[in-house]
């Protein structure tokens, strides 16, 4: 009976989008780390995702700073499943998003901007339905791809914590129409504040940094709203029609990152502990004649020869270059086992371990290739952190 331990590649296209642009500045932040600045600019397309993925790997395997600790968003949309991949990727590294003043963020962009950490709308939100180009060969084909589509797009904003009316309004607009959202719809949907989770987030990282209260950090940022509100002018209000409800700190302040800079900061290191952020597993079908294979996300495996089961890690860890894991494969029965890179076996054959040094760059995945000869029955996989387990990850192989 035998394993063959191979890697699943996921292959991403490294050239340079006119979208994503990203600038290292002339400048250091308060504590000497060079400062960079990120936009995304034009027409969400394939790619933009893999351009993002590779300039935040190096912010954060550098320790650079964001400028404004924010992605810089101007697009009148474009990929609906792009931007949805750019807004988890957003929301992994814990960054706000910011429409600045003029500036508009339209459709698909709307789905990138709910992901920030805090959301700055500054600038014009629109938001419509999704457009579909491509011909449907069937009704039945209509309403499977509307039933995954609306079920993938209103799954993503409830997981970026975003107001239902926000979600109402997208699927209400048709989509040879625009709907602006108003001052008070930006206020009421949370659209120039922190998002609520990442706030719990925040509070806990800079209290346990600057060994504050958490209300210490809240009465801060309440006072910095507050004198905002009130340096609007007279002119301001009644000649400019400025709305003083509308003047919010930055998204640094409201993240409380500026207090870093103000206070002793301490040895706390709870922020820079692995963050699993999502994790799946399944298995892949042998290759057909045409060299393809389909890919089911799934706990059962058919019991077949040349089946894979894989599963991965979607995580974020700040500030270093690489990331060292354990991975742990238990079968219910001895099996053999072949690895190229070599593997320690244990209890006759039921226990297969490796440890694996790669760069950080946000994601881990392994898939072990059923022989003939191999049992059925349960295959538990660990994966293993600085000794902790962070995930178990439970196959079954079945007739």
């Amino acid at each position: 009976m035998r394993v063959s331990l191979y890697f699943i590649l996921f292959l991403f296209s490294y050239a340079l989008h006119a979208d994503v642009i990203y600038e290292k500045l002339q400048e250091l932040d308060f504590f000497s780390k060079p400062v960079v600045r990120i936009s995304i600019t034009g027409e969400i397309k394939s790619g933009d995702y893999a351009d993002l993925a590779k300039y935040l790997n190096e912010v954060n395997q550098n320790n650079y700073r964001v400028k404004e600790d924010s992605i810089i968003l101007k697009s009148s949309g474009g990929n609906i499943q792009e931007a949805i991949d750019i807004g988890h990727l957003i929301r992994k590294h814990h960054l706000a998003t910011k429409v600045n003043h003029d500036d508009e963020c339209i459709s698909a962009c709307g789905l990138i901007f709910i992901a920030g950490s805090c959301r700055m709308a500054q600038g014009f939100i629109g938001l419509h339905r999704s457009v579909v180009n491509a011909p449907f060969d069937n009704y039945e084909e209509l309403i499977k791809y509307h039933s995954l589509s609306e079920k993938n797009v209103k799954t993503y904003i409830d997981e970026m914590g975003a107001h239902n009316l926000y979600k109402d309004i997208i699927y209400n607009t048709p989509n040879w129409d625009v709907w602006w959202l108003t001052d008070l719809q930006k206020m009421a949907y949370g659209l120039m504040v922190t998002e609520h989770k990442e706030s719990y987030y925040f509070q806990e990282v800079v209290s346990r940094k600057i060994a504050a209260p958490k209300q210490f950090l809240l009465d801060d940022v309440y006072n910095k709203k507050i004198d905002k509100e009130n340096a609007v002018t007279w002119y301001e209000k009644k000649i400019l029609k400025k709305n003083p409800l509308m003047e919010y700190p930055s998204c640094s302040e409201q993240m409380f990152l500026h207090l870093l800079e103000e206070y002793p900061i301490g040895t706390d290191k709870w922020d820079e502990e692995i963050q699993i952020y999502k994790s799946w597993q399944g298995y892949m079908t042998k290759p057909d004649k045409d060299e393809k294979f389909q890919t089911y996300y799934v706990g059962e495996i058919p019991y077949q020869e040349g089946i894979s089961y894989f599963w991965t890690l979607d995580y974020f860890l700040k500030g270093k270059k690489e990331l060292t894991y354990k991975e742990v494969t238990t079968y219910d029965k001895p099996t053999t086992w072949s690895d190229g890179e070599g593997v320690t076996v244990t209890k006759s054959g039921r226990v297969a371990t490796r440890i694996r040094t790669v760069p950080n760059d946000g994601r881990v995945f392994n898939s072990w290739t059923l022989d003939k000869n191999d049992p059925k029955g349960n295959i538990k996989v660990e994966v293993f952190i600085n000794e902790k387990l962070v995930k178990q990850f439970n196959f079954s192989s079945i007739e």
